[in-house]
């Protein structure tokens, strides 16, 4: 059985679902714990191939609808992103936030596919919303983004964050990462980002304090718990006093995403048991990630614990909880 909620709005709910034995599934829909009605996804899907959308439209609108509950009828078993949270419903991009594709070389599918943008539709709206929340913390920070500003993208893979950011608005933009391919492509659709390939352990090739403020969107959600500390004070390395860095993690919520998703190593670990450890990691084989040369896999972060522990070496200024596509959280660190 697996699924999704695609859209959910106090009018109605849409999205996919495919039972276990392949038939149209039958599905119940709650909300804020209130069953509101039953529907069944055998519609047509032309992005998955087959008949397996639903959509129910509630009689009236819900007034006060804050969550959503969607599962198999009979067997209770959720779809993936369920209960969803009306709180972090993500808003399409505008035509003018997707300017920045104009003349763009999309980068190959394969490489995209290591991010979990299966499409470019999927690469460019991804980028162009997480690009406008750096955008809104950075200017909120900082004032504004001023053309003198360095600012370096850790883990910029494809530039799915970076050519949006780089495009919209004029700074001095750099990019780093161990896929070196990912580099390539960057070298060819943006030269004039300026780019590099890294290690995968420390240290960067940057001098000390190099820059106004460094990205890094999911890195620390795959790196090794003994890799974590001594990134974070690579990246104190090459930050220049009073600089910024806006770093994301997996918070206590995504645990049971990926218990649903069926992530090896998850399927026991709960938001207590996170809160109680402060950092998990669980390591998985990743066939084809160019320049991973040691372990890999999927880390999750309790926020007391960031803040507790990073604030050692980097001070942490705010916490946007589930800031990044409605999933991970963001952390906003300076060096004092």
């Amino acid at each position: 059985m697996k699924g999704f909620i695609d859209f959910c709005s106090r009018a109605e709910i849409r999205g996919w679902a495919i039972a276990e034995d392949g038939e149209a599934a039958e599905l119940v829909i709650e909300a804020d714990g209130a069953v509101v009605g039953t529907v069944r996804a055998d519609s047509y899907r032309a992005d998955i191939g087959r008949n397996c959308g639903f959509r129910l439209a509630f009689a009236r609108p819900l007034e006060r609808l804050r969550t959503a509950r969607v599962y198999f009828a009979g067997a209770g078993e959720e779809l993936f992103n369920s209960p969803f949270d009306l709180r972090y419903q993500l808003a399409n991009p505008s035509p003018a936030d997707l300017a920045w594709t104009h003349g763009l070389e999309m980068p190959p599918v394969d490489q995209m596919r290591l991010i979990g943008s299966n499409t470019p539709e999927i690469f460019v709206v991804q980028g162009s919303r997480t690009a406008t929340v750096l955008r809104d913390y950075l200017c909120e920070f900082f004032g504004d983004i001023r053309p003198d500003c360095r600012i370096l993208d850790f883990g910029c893979g494809v530039g799915r964050s970076l050519l949006p950011l780089a495009r919209r608005h004029a700074a001095q933009w750099h990019g780093c990462d161990v896929n070196e391919h990912a580099i390539a492509y960057l070298g060819r659709a943006a030269p004039e980002i300026k780019t590099r390939v890294n290690a995968y352990d420390p240290p960067l090739p940057f001098p000390n304090e190099s820059f106004d403020c460094v990205i890094s969107i999911s890195v620390w959600t795959h790196l090794p718990i003994g890799m974590q500390l001594p990134w974070l004070a690579e990246i104190r390395r090459v930050l220049r006093r009073g600089g910024l860095a806006l770093i994301s993690t997996s918070g206590p919520h995504v645990m049971g995403v990926r218990r649903r998703r069926g992530d090896p190593g998850w399927e026991e670990i709960f938001a207590e048991d996170l809160q109680e450890a402060g950092v998990i990691y669980r390591a998985y084989k990743a066939p084809g990630l160019s320049g991973v040369t040691s372990s890999y896999g999927l880390a999750a972060h309790d926020p007391a614990h960031v803040q507790r522990v990073w604030s050692n070496v980097l001070p942490v200024l705010k916490t946007g909880v589930r800031a990044i596509e409605a999933m991970q959280d963001l952390h906003v660190l300076t060096k004092l």
